[in-house]
């Protein structure tokens, strides 16, 4: 096996080089390491130290003995005549121990709490943190408290109480803006930050914090922005739901006047054939004229919903028909005005498409609502009633004001209208 001496002086410095350095991390590791590693290890770090001092002292007296070979000593001949291989195990033992030591002392080091970790800690956190004696004397503050305070009166922080005062009542320095004073302070700093501070006592002990609400802020000012954008979405709905009914009127009187077209057409034909022919009865023909220019003039006329039902009677005594009311007569005159809306639009409808002469207008009272019913003795219906442009709008002037409407088809038309006691009615 190859000795110690047969190396080349070139290894055996870089041999003395590893234990010189291995020696030192001995040294440090010792002076350095917590006393919570344990006792064993403890009193092997100085041992292992000393044996790596010991190996390097013999290497020189080896190194002194080649340029003198009559003092070389005894042990130095031994050190020298032992297996290279030997010499490194050792040290790589003692190497590794020393640092398996010195991770576990980082890992201690990251791991327990102590004065030094607490403050380090902190001074990580985006919160400035105070905490300070009733006179304000500071007992700990984080960096960020310390950034805040010159940032904002370009000042160290010295004393909490005259801190917290500065920041209730100061002004601030140039390119701050105080946003809200008072129990919770906050300031808008150059670079678009939001700081909001907050003073407590916690067990004889003042903690002032400092917290980051840039993100609150920007969302508030979102939500107004939304707001003002629904405010503004909402008066078009207004806008136009004010302007739907004379549409759907002005729809509606348009599908009529359609519809009168080709009745006067009919009629125009029939009575065409009547003069040509003499065939027919002149009666029948004469009606549906009357019926036709009587439609035709209800369309005419502007329609008013604030009619009475007097008002009513008049219109429908005008084309030749009968309105009977029955019943207790509502005392709001808003009410009695939505009833006479409704019968006239039901008036309208029993001419044109039952061909009636009469509309019944019953209004009951029970404990808990007013139903008010309107029939007519006009064609019952073939099938389902469609409501069209009128019905639909005085559905939803209905169910705006808390009523329910109801068209039953059979046994005859039958519109119902029924509104609960108590409901506050605004036509």
């Amino acid at each position: 096996m190859i000795t110690y001496a047969a190396l080349p002086m070139s290894l055996k410095t870089i041999i003395a080089t590893l234990f010189f350095l291995t020696m030192t991390a001995g040294i440090c590791t010792s002076l350095l390491v917590g006393k919570k590693q344990g006792k064993v290890k403890l009193i092997l770090m100085p041992v292992c130290t000393a044996v790596m001092a010991a190996m390097l002292l013999l290497y020189a007296s080896v190194i002194r003995a080649e340029r003198a070979p009559a003092y070389i000593p005894a042990i130095s001949l031994w050190f020298e005549q032992q297996p290279v291989i030997l010499l490194l195990l050792v040290w790589l033992a003692i190497a590794a121990f020393f640092v398996m030591v010195i991770i576990e002392e980082v890992n201690r080091r990251k791991t327990e709490i102590t004065p030094s970790s607490i403050k380090e800690s902190l001074d990580q956190l985006e919160t400035g943190l105070c905490y300070a004696q009733p006179n304000g004397l500071i007992l700990l503050t984080n960096h960020c408290m310390n950034e805040l305070s010159h940032a904002i009166f370009g000042k160290a922080l010295q004393n909490a109480e005259l801190f917290w005062k500065a920041l209730t009542a100061d002004p601030p320095v140039e390119g701050v803006e105080r946003i809200a004073s008072g129990e919770q302070p906050e300031f808008r700093l150059p670079d678009g930050t939001v700081r909001s501070f907050r003073r407590e006592e916690l067990d004889g002990t003042i903690q002032i914090t400092a917290a980051d609400t840039t993100r609150q802020h920007q969302l508030v000012g979102e939500l107004q922005d939304r707001h003002r954008d629904l405010e503004d979405m909402n008066a078009r709905i207004r806008s136009y739901g004010d302007k739907v009914d004379e549409y759907v009127i002005a729809r509606e009187r348009l599908e009529t006047r359609v519809n009168l077209h080709g009745f006067l057409g009919q009629a125009l034909l029939m009575t065409r054939h009547y003069l040509q022919y003499e065939s027919g009865d002149p009666k029948r023909i004469i009606d549906v004229w009357q019926r036709n220019i009587e439609v035709l003039r209800m369309e005419a006329e502007p329609r008013q919903e604030n009619d009475s039902l007097s008002s009513l009677r008049n219109a429908a005594k005008a084309i030749g028909m009968q309105v009977h009311v029955s019943g207790p007569l509502l005392e709001n005159i808003q009410q009695q005005k939505l009833i006479a809306a409704m019968g006239a639009e039901t008036l309208t409808n029993a001419v044109r498409h039952a061909g009636a002469k009469q509309l019944w207008i019953d209004m009951e009272q029970t404990e808990t609502a007013h139903i008010i019913r309107y029939t007519n003795d006009g064609a019952v219906p073939t099938g389902p009633v469609t409501e069209g442009g009128g019905l639909s709008t005085a559905r939803r002037k209905i169910e705006a004001v808390g009523g329910q409407m109801r068209i039953d088809a059979e046994p005859r038309f039958m519109l119902t209208i029924i509104f609960e006691k108590g409901v506050t009615m605004d036509v």
